[in-house]
């Protein structure tokens, strides 16, 4: 059954990027390249919720990177 759902939820977003590039059609290199990885990255990460895994927060690591340099900005009184 879910092997069903993700070839639905595939053959959906194979529809929606064959719209939106007909939509691009005439525009730059970048934004089609932009739009491709956009569309690739929603894919693989709705498939793989779908297929239940667990799928790892990015809190953690934009924490370490940015909490740094905000003590940094607004040090603490």
């Amino acid at each position: 059954m879910i092997v069903i759902t993700i070839a639905l939820f595939l053959l959906f977003v194979a529809y929606l990027s064959f719209w939106q590039f007909r939509a691009l059609h005439g525009k730059t290199k970048i934004e089609i390249i932009v739009n491709i990885g956009l569309m690739l990255t929603a894919a693989v990460i709705g498939t793989l919720l779908i297929a239940d895994v667990d799928i790892p927060s990015p809190a953690v690591p934009l924490a370490a990177i940015f909490e740094p340099i905000g003590k940094w900005i607004f040090p603490a009184p």
